[in-house]
């Protein structure tokens, strides 16, 4: 039996998506499945003169100068930090060729409709494949029909593994397309409450909340595969932020560290649109892992970051994005309601990191997401139609 995920894998920096695809698929495998990952990179529904005047007529002149404004500074921080070859450190692509069964590269819908594997299931999700981006329907359209599946033959099941629309709205013209793709799926999951109430709201009361897959895999399974190279001797604190707006202080963590006599290890990632001259290191996904299975603490505004530490039960501190990236904290505020861990969310006090996590309560939930979670109940009963 083969199932064929489509999912985020175009990243240079965010472990989380990558991790998110080798924990389902390692979870489909033990189960006695062979899996893929099906490799679409389409492009924006115009040419890049078209998204211009899309986002003029849309947004408004300021908003085309300030994009403009925001690419050539991207190139300038691109230029004096190195982040291109820092990023080629991280080794993303090896990542992908060795432990994800990748097909081959679909550049459009028509392609992947003509020439994609056979699968007896497939996956849509998880990470942020239904998040439309306030984009205008014809710019992003063809990218959201590949993640709702349009391009799967009528004789395969259509599933959604733990989707996210990254936003508790929909926008208005997208109701109509996700409706119909949406009535075509056998089981619909969503990563977030909000996304199951979008769904509802579209008709859909069948639709579920199912966590992250990085969830189905225990700490254990990720040891098997974490990298031991960039562990420092002394006890440390693992630091990893997106290069978003925070209101954070790296410095002021620094120095509480410092009292602690604990280091930092400060990883960065999202291709460092945020500024700032602190050392950074840019680790493989498997040095990443070793990184937070050795650390003594972490401190993160990363969805993931947060599911790491986790999965890892280390004590951390989750930290709010803020202006235009706000939207972005809905997920991991969802994440820790989940878990009862809404304390965790750090608000100046730096040192609620040091204030002991009940990780019996937390082991135990994640014990009942790998075994009776609604996408492992869902595998499990239609493996027993089938064998």
């Amino acid at each position: 039996m083969k199932i064929g995920i489509i999912t985020y894998w175009i990243t240079r920096s965010n472990y989380g998506s990558l991790l998110q695809n080798y924990a389902l698929q390692t979870f489909l495998r033990s189960l006695g499945f062979e899996t893929f990952l099906i490799r679409a990179d389409i492009p924006l529904g115009c040419s890049r003169f078209g998204y211009y005047k899309l986002l003029l007529q849309k947004d408004g002149f300021i908003s085309l100068v300030c994009y403009f404004k925001s690419r050539l500074f991207s190139k300038i921080v691109e230029k004096i930090l190195s982040e291109n070859k820092n990023n080629d450190k991280r080794k993303f692509s090896d990542f992908v060729d060795i432990n994800l069964h990748p097909t081959k590269i679909f550049r459009s819908l028509s392609e992947l409709e003509s020439d994609c594997p056979i699968a007896d299931i497939y996956i849509a999700g998880s990470d942020q494949v239904w998040n439309t981006y306030g984009e205008n329907y014809s710019t992003v359209s063809e990218q959201i029909k590949a993640y709702l599946l349009s391009f799967a033959t009528d004789s395969a099941r259509k599933i959604s593994c733990g989707a996210s629309f990254g936003k508790s709205v929909l926008d208005l013209e997208f109701e109509s397309l996700f409706k119909q793709k949406l009535s075509e799926f056998d089981f619909i999951s969503c990563r977030e409450k909000s996304g199951v109430e979008i769904c509802k709201k579209l008709g859909f009361e069948n639709a579920v909340q199912q966590p992250d897959p990085t969830m189905l895999l225990s700490s254990e399974e990720y040891k098997k595969i974490a990298g031991k190279s960039l562990v420092p001797k002394n006890p440390y604190i693992l630091l990893y932020l997106l290069g978003n707006d925070t209101d954070f202080s790296v410095r002021k963590l620094k120095k509480i560290a410092k009292e602690r006599n604990l280091d930092v290890v400060y990883v960065s990632a999202n291709e460092m649109k945020k500024v700032n001259f602190h050392k950074k290191i840019y680790p493989t996904v498997n040095e990443w892992l070793g990184l937070y299975e050795n650390a003594s603490a972490v401190v993160t505004n990363s969805f993931h970051g947060t599911v790491f530490s986790i999965i890892f039960n280390k004590p951390f501190l989750s930290v709010h994005q803020s202006g235009k990236f706000e939207s972005q904290n809905t997920r991991i505020d969802s994440l820790l309601e989940d878990f009862g861990l809404k304390n965790r969310v750090f608000s100046g006090d730096f040192e609620k990191l040091f204030v002991p996590v009940n990780f019996e309560k937390v082991n135990k939930k994640l014990e009942e997401i790998r075994k009776k979670s609604p996408f492992v109940e869902w595998m499990k009963a239609y493996m027993s139609k089938i064998t």
